[in-house]
């Protein structure tokens, strides 16, 4: 079976590798390799899904792309490796470790020139009206799409579930999501959970004056995408299939958010929000981030895969390289950033869950129910921002 996937990967897929049947052959183990079959039809284009996977993995990034067959890849087997649990993200270690992984992402991972690039980052015009690949944040673009998309819903695959999605006011969702539109590209937003408002990010690649720097960020650093190797510790990101150039500061958001879980079969769309980390817990979070992102750029080390024992370590030697108070000083910063997209996150997984539920029901995992809490939790949130204000 895994031969004629390769052979049909080979006769088919000309456009994501140049391996051969032969190279692929004398890499892997037969005993060890993860066949991925897609999910979320419709809603990513796993063509440049795919593409981006295996630029990852030039970078010693993402583990092990050996090949695409019609509704699936064959991936790298992490041997030893498995996925944290909602209660692993409490452990200090693994979130700081979690931290520099992240900051590897961001710092070392440059979308390659050409069409992925111009997916990614879209085009801008210059003012000699030439065109260029400056990275720009797919965020609101996403969000919009999205929003449109779940508006145009009518029914569910049940009346249960259409009653449920009423009760939702979609309508309301989308006055809010114009608010932080304008607030976004108009003036910049207060901070729901600071209080205090500094410059952006230093060293960024690029830069809005409104999130911070935009990077290639993973999007979608829930605790089963993040593996990790019981004896080393090692931590590998997987599951980069709604990565792309977006903030900064959101990719942290996003993790921090899904402290609360919610995504597991078990848990079936109910989160819990008493597990959101605490303001000490993002500043180290932040602190240690910083400290890896000004190693890595002191170093200008694109190489190193934790998987393959080539990882850069504890962060802690590049305050050898700059003043200690120049590390807090800008993770406080991204700090600031990072509570800008508390909310947006929240409404950003709360239409993809409407979306998902009218292309795939509720049946096997009940999408509903998650938007409902994600919906519920960016009203809370917003109560207890403006409270404060």
């Amino acid at each position: 079976a895994v031969d004629a996937l390769l052979s049909e990967h080979n006769c088919n897929d000309t456009t994501h590798t140049s391996t051969t049947s032969t190279d692929i052959a004398s890499i892997i183990d037969y005993n060890s390799l993860l066949l991925r079959i897609f999910g979320a039809e419709g809603m990513i284009d796993r063509d440049v899904e795919t593409s981006t996977y295996a630029a990852l993995c030039n970078v010693s990034i993402a583990y092990r792309y050996l090949g695409r067959f019609q509704n699936g890849r064959i991936e790298g087997w992490l041997e030893g490796f498995r996925p944290l649990t909602v209660e692993d993200l409490q452990e200090e270690p693994t979130s700081l470790e979690i931290a520099r992984e992240m900051a590897r992402l961001h710092c070392l991972f440059e979308v390659p020139e050409g069409e992925l690039r111009e997916h990614h980052c879209g085009k801008r015009a210059s003012a000699d009206g030439e065109e260029n690949g400056e990275a720009q944040a797919g965020l609101w673009d996403q969000l919009t799409s999205w929003m449109e998309q779940a508006k145009g819903y009518t029914e569910f695959r049940t009346p249960g579930d259409t009653e449920r999605v009423k009760s939702l006011q979609l309508h309301d969702i989308e006055r809010e999501l114009r608010q932080i539109l304008e607030r976004f590209s108009v003036t910049r937003p207060q901070t729901p959970m600071g209080t205090s408002q500094h410059s952006t990010a230093a060293n960024a690649s690029t830069t809005s004056s409104q999130g911070g720097k935009i990077v290639f960020c993973h999007n979608d650093l829930l605790a089963a995408n993040i593996m990790r190797h019981p004896e080393t510790n090692r931590i590998q990101l997987i599951d980069f299939e709604y990565g792309g150039t977006n903030y900064a500061a959101f990719d942290m958001a996003n993790h921090f958010n899904e402290h609360a879980g919610g995504t597991s079969a078990k848990e079936n769309g109910q989160t819990d929000y008493s597990k959101f980390p605490d303001l000490e817990r993002q500043k180290k979070f932040c602190v240690e981030y910083v400290k890896m992102m000004r190693r890595l750029q002191s170093n200008g080390d694109l190489s190193g895969s934790n998987v393959e024992g080539k990882g850069l370590g504890n962060a802690d030697k590049a305050e050898g390289i700059i003043p200690v108070e120049e590390v807090h000083e800008e993770a406080m910063d991204l700090l600031d950033q990072v509570h800008q997209f508390i909310l947006v996150n929240h409404l950003y997984w709360g239409l993809w869950a409407i979306n998902q539920a009218a292309e795939e029901g509720c049946e096997d995992f009940d999408y509903i129910r998650y938007a409902t809490n994600r919906f519920q939790e960016y009203y809370a949130r917003k109560k207890d921002w403006e409270a404060k204000a």
